[in-house]
């Protein structure tokens, strides 16, 4: 009966652990959408001038979920600990150093984002001044 009620126990905990991991997913993509909602509702009404481009938003994108599943990762690690189960633990340490490579990811796109702005805005300086000198 004792080990009856073990697996029962183990089965609610990994049901439960696999549900939050879809819905802390469902969680991100939603706080992101209704934040760019906001953000463009803001910029409709008040005239907020950024400027963002698709690469930075992919970028955040990329550091969020990876942020999310790092700690998810952490927290089936966790679970595998607790449950003295190595093949939980090691699905945690995949999922955390998943979550680590895609954060890695995000900000280098936000990065590799900046130096083009940082380019653009240097060519296009350079373009003025020559115009100036002919004018």
């Amino acid at each position: 009966y004792k080990s009856f009620k073990n697996e029962i126990m183990l089965s609610t905990q990994v049901r439960v652990f696999s549900w939050s991991k879809m819905y802390a997913k469902k969680l991100a993509v939603a706080a992101i959408t209704i934040a760019l909602v906001i953000f463009a509702w803001s910029n409709l009404f008040f005239h907020v001038n950024v400027d963002a481009n698709a690469a930075t938003l992919d970028g955040v994108s990329d550091q969020l979920e990876g942020k999310v599943q790092k700690d998810i990762g952490t927290k089936r690690r966790a679970v595998g600990d607790l449950l003295d189960n190595p093949g939980e633990q090691a699905k945690g340490m995949i999922d955390q150093t998943k979550g680590e490579a895609k954060q890695t990811m995000g900000t280098a796109k936000n990065k590799l984002d900046d130096a083009q702005d940082a380019v653009d805005d240097t060519s296009d300086d350079l373009v003025d001044s020559i115009k100036d000198l002919f004018n």
